[in-house]
């Protein structure tokens, strides 16, 4: 029997991630010639009848492109791609008939017939996954660590290819385009994360107790504590930064000043 627990629920850092999605407005966007290229080089190079550029939303998941299939989406408690961007690693389902996770899951048991998955997830940040680039089949297949390797290497092409579309449209715009910070060459990890300040402060004009913020942003209390502590940048990993600013941001609260600088604030948007 499927497991029917949503496995989306406990996903880390989901907030920061949906943001980030959503900030990139990738979602019911036109098709992208660019990520159809890698799709039909990845159903060719693994001879499969399906390739997909999958992005997990809220509820859905969106296939900003797709090679072999028709439909432009799924719900996202039936979507493979749900346990591909719980890991940095590429996630292989020999065959879905086989596995209690997903064998009466509708696209399993109906169309299109999925007996095999394998997907890459596409990181754009450290622990913020967007989605995958996988492939489908019909039938049960093995897939070898050189294929994971190959299919990785495409995915980190389809990263590419987003931060690429991104800065054209910046360009068009005469906006700022919203750069991983790995790709920043003016910032770094560290400028990006949030402070002790700001977090204090941010908390207050929400009335929160520190238990609120890390229930909402999915951070234990201990480390919440822990970067309060000090006004200026605490050592945490840049996801868990941006999982509380993102809460932050969703309920109206303005950052102020550079993340790393304890002169940084926070004010509740009018």
């Amino acid at each position: 029997m499927q497991d029917q627990t949503p496995h989306y629920s406990g996903i880390a850092h989901e907030p920061a991630r949906l943001a980030v999605l959503r900030g990139l407005q990738l979602i019911d966007g036109v098709a992208e010639p660019s990520l159809d290229r890698i799709t039909r080089i990845a159903q060719r190079l693994f001879e499969v009848p399906i390739a997909l550029v999958s992005l997990i939303d809220a509820d859905r998941q969106w296939f900003k492109s797709r090679c072999g299939l028709t439909a432009e989406s799924t719900p996202r408690d039936q979507a493979f791609c749900n346990y591909t961007i719980e890991h940095d690693s590429v996630f292989v389902v020999p065959d879905a008939r086989a596995d209690r996770r997903f064998s009466s899951n509708p696209l399993v048991t109906g169309a299109p017939h999925i007996r095999f998955y394998a997907g890459a997830p596409l990181t754009v940040a450290p622990g913020i996954r967007l989605g995958s680039l996988c492939l489908i089949d019909t039938r049960p297949r093995d897939f070898h660590p050189a294929d994971m390797q190959r299919l990785a290497a495409l995915a980190t092409q389809v990263v590419g290819e987003i931060w690429l579309l991104e800065l054209e449209k910046a360009l068009g715009t005469g906006l700022p385009a919203s750069l991983p910070p790995a790709l920043d060459a003016g910032s770094s990890l560290v400028e990006q994360r949030i402070t002790g300040a700001q977090l204090r402060a941010a908390r207050g004009l929400l009335k929160w107790s520190i238990a609120q913020l890390a229930s909402a942003a999915g951070v234990s209390p201990a480390t919440i504590k822990r970067i309060e502590a000090i006004d200026g940048e605490a050592s945490v990993r840049f996801a868990i930064s941006q999982s509380l600013r993102s809460t932050c941001e969703a309920e109206g609260i303005v950052f102020t000043g550079r993340y790393s600088s304890g002169a940084g604030g926070a004010a509740l948007a009018p």
